[in-house]
C-alpha cells in the first residue's frame, strides 16, 4: 500500500467570505503516483492548487503533508508548483531562474543532469538569455527544467504543458513517470482529459466545488473513458448542440 502523503480533508473555500467555491473537498495523493485533478473552467480547481501552497488561506477544513499542516516552512519545502501562466522574473537569464529555484529549496545543482534537461529541452543556447526574451514555450521549458531537478515530493502542475512542442511535452511526460518511480507524487491539472487517462494514475474530477468522482486509471471497464465520466458530471448531451 502506497503512503498517503497528501491529506485534503473537508476544505472550503469562498471569495468574499462566502464558502462558494469549494465545498467540503476531501481527497488523498499516495507517493509514487501521478495523480490527474480536472474540471471544467471555474471549478475550483486552481483555487485548491493555491490553497494546497499557502497562497489562499482556506476557511474549513485541513490540508497535510507527510502529516504536518501544509502552512509549515517543512511541509512548503516538500512542494512545489508550476504555474500554469508565464509571471517569471523577466530580468532574470534561465540560467539564474533555475539556480535560484534550486537554492529556494537547498537542492544543490546537478551538474550532470541540468546539462541533461537542457539538452533534452532544446535549451542550451537559450540559458543564458534574459527570460524577458523567451517565448511562451521556452518559459514552460525552463520551469520544467527547474522542477525536474529540485524533485520535490510533490509537484503541482497547472496546464505547464500548454505551448510546448510536441517533443517537449513527450520529454515531460516521461520525466514525470521517472520522478513517481522515485516514489514522489505529481499533481497535474489539465483540461486534457485523453492525455490525462493516457499518463495518470488516478483521477479526481471536480465540478461546482466539490468532488465528483474518483477514478482509477487506466479504465478497465469497457466502453468507459475519463471523457464519458466528464460528460456525465457536466451533464453533457450532444443532442442538446444543432447548427
Amino acid at each position: 500500500m502506497k503512503e498517503n502523503i497528501l491529506e485534503i480533508q473537508k476544505v472550503s473555500f469562498g471569495y468574499n467570505n462566502k464558502v462558494n467555491v469549494l465545498k467540503d473537498i476531501s481527497f488523498t495523493g499516495r507517493a509514487g503516483v501521478i495523480l490527474v485533478m480536472a474540471g471544467p473552467n471555474g471549478s475550483g480547481k486552481t483555487t485548491l492548487i493555491k490553497l494546497i501552497f499557502d497562497l489562499l488561506e482556506r476557511k474549513t477544513g485541513s490540508i497535510t503533508v507527510f502529516g504536518e499542516d501544509n502552512r509549515s516552512i517543512s511541509a512548503k519545502k516538500k512542494i512545489l508548483y508550476l504555474q500554469s501562466d508565464n509571471e517569471l522574473h523577466l530580468f532574470l537569464t534561465g540560467d539564474e531562474f533555475v539556480k535560484l529555484w534550486c537554492g529556494m529549496y537547498e537542492v544543490p545543482v546537478d551538474p550532470a543532469l541540468y546539462a541533461q534537461l537542457l539538452q533534452y529541452y532544446e535549451m542550451e543556447e537559450s540559458v543564458h538569455v534574459l527570460i524577458e526574451r523567451y517565448s511562451f514555450g521556452m518559459i514552460k521549458k525552463i520551469q520544467l527544467i527547474a522542477a525536474f531537478l529540485i524533485q520535490a515530493e510533490i509537484t503541482i502542475i497547472d496546464e505547464t504543458l500548454n505551448g510546448i512542442d510536441i517533443k517537449g511535452r513527450e520529454v515531460s511526460l516521461v520525466l514525470m513517470r521517472r520522478l513517481v518511480q522515485k516514489g514522489k507524487l505529481v499533481l497535474f491539472c489539465t483540461h486534457d482529459l485523453l492525455l490525462a487517462e493516457r499518463i495518470g494514475d488516478r483521477a479526481e474530477l471536480i465540478n461546482d466545488g466539490k468532488v465528483f468522482a474518483e477514478v482509477d486509471l487506466p479504465f478497465t471497464e469497457k466502453g468507459r473513458s475519463l471523457v464519458q465520466v466528464f460528460k456525465e458530471m457536466i451533464g453533457f448531451e450532444e443532442s442538446n448542440y444543432e447548427l
